[in-house]
């Protein structure tokens, strides 16, 4: 089994793109591969972070994804703010700092870049993620269920 000291955490690069997707796909194993690269794309042409947590073989075995969200972001004191978009580790490397380590790898960035807060989301039903956002610091701001009404022609 993996330990603490089997793994480090470091900006991912554009060479790092498959097993971003692969990880991303571990997440959301609903979106399509070609919706992954897509957004993928879309992350590398904006301002943000996107780090990658690595075993002692240089194997991914997790990720955070963060963008600089400018519109409001619901209990933020500022804006622009960075966003969480996506966080995960693998089942193997759950429950030894991981996880941890990832946000405060991109806690750290975004203090650098002079932001004070960072923000994020999770799924109603995703209780084990929103315990994991509790443990971290994240304090939860609001509760919402959106609706979409599809306008025919």
């Amino acid at each position: 089994m993996p330990d603490a000291s089997d793994y480090r955490i470091r900006a991912a690069t554009p060479a790092d793109d498959d097993v971003w997707a692969r990880l991303r796909h571990a997440l959301w194993p609903e979106c399509p591969p070609a919706r992954h690269a897509e957004e993928i794309a879309l992350y590398r042409q904006s301002p943000g972070l996107v780090a990658l947590a690595l075993d002692a073989h240089d194997h991914a075995v997790g990720f955070a994804e963060t963008t600089i969200r400018h519109e409001h972001v619901t209990g933020t004191a500022a804006s622009p703010v960075p966003y969480l978009e996506g966080w995960f580790v693998e089942s193997a490397w759950r429950g030894r700092g991981v996880g941890r380590a990832l946000i405060d790898f991109v806690a750290a960035w975004a203090r650098t870049q002079g932001f004070a807060e960072l923000a994020s989301d999770t799924e109603l039903a995703n209780v084990s993620s929103q315990a994991a956002h509790t443990r971290l610091g994240f304090r939860e701001t609001e509760r919402v269920v959106h609706y979409l009404k599809p306008l025919s022609p």
